[in-house]
């Protein structure tokens, strides 16, 4: 069977992070205007589609955006780095969608800054679920 890659684009926070041992400017509090795409991978059921996409915007709304939107990072991740919210962003998404599907990020923190991201297969909120 062919596999689908899936994408959604649009969804925005405005966040503040800071890296206090950080010798240059980025260890005082700025923000960043954050946009992100969710991309879901994996074979299409016959006569359907990947996913139905009027599911995800109040899925990424309500476990990602309401937690975010405004917020200070250093209170809400362990490493508020691009590479630190991929996955947190990844961790809250994965547990509300389908097994057989992949799930993957591309958040931009400014217009020339993104980084893209793909989980492991199969993980909690909470780290890597053992025999999955």
């Amino acid at each position: 069977m062919a596999t689908f890659r899936l994408g959604k684009s649009g969804f925005r926070f405005n966040a503040v992070h800071s890296f206090p041992s950080d010798p240059g400017y980025d260890r005082l509090p700025h923000g960043h205007d954050y946009e992100f795409t969710v991309l879901l991978e994996g074979e299409r059921q016959p006569l359907g589609m990947l996913f139905d996409l009027r599911q995800l915007r109040p899925l990424v709304e309500r476990e990602v955006v309401a937690l975010l939107d405004h917020s200070n990072l250093d209170h809400i991740l362990a490493d508020p780095s691009l590479e630190g919210l991929a996955e947190w962003i990844w961790r809250r998404l994965r547990p509300h969608l389908a097994a057989h599907l992949r799930l993957g990020l591309e958040i931009w923190e400014t217009r020339s800054l993104f980084v893209q991201f793909w989980g492991p297969e199969s993980v909690d909120r909470d780290g890597p679920t053992p025999g999955r």
